[in-house]
């Protein structure tokens, strides 16, 4: 699958596939519009094959600096969700221990309003 820039849309064509080729406005539409395409070309479900992308807008390859992009995004998403979770865990660990939402906000660095619409929510 290369794929390239132009006339303001992004061109993806499939290697081996007759009529394989499809364009979208955003860089973020094309797994999907791929996945659909292939899909319907060749009779497999979207979620049947693997794509391996190569990405050469203005005929320069960046596919190294695009695949480093996408695993720096997963990993830190990964990374958010490890917090996010330790810090509902603090938090109702610091009230289960008495401590008021004042004294919690201080320790986990967010304001008292938003350390009361966790708890309220259940979210902590």
């Amino acid at each position: 699958m290369t794929v390239t820039r132009e006339d303001n849309l992004w061109v993806a064509v499939v290697d081996g596939v007759p009529a394989g080729a499809t364009d979208v406005e955003r860089f973020s539409e094309l797994e999907i519009e791929v996945r659909d395409l292939v899909a319907g070309l060749t009779d497999r479900g979207p979620d049947r094959f693997n794509l391996d992308w190569r990405y050469l807008p203005g005929g320069i390859d960046v596919t190294v600096e695009i695949e480093n992009l996408v695993h720096a995004r997963t990993d830190a998403a990964a990374a958010a969700g490890r917090r996010d979770e330790a810090l509902r865990s603090a938090i109702a660990a610091l009230r289960g221990a008495g401590l008021s939402v004042r004294a919690i906000a201080d320790v986990v660095e967010l304001s008292h309003q938003r350390v009361h619409q966790l708890l309220s929510s259940g979210a902590a």
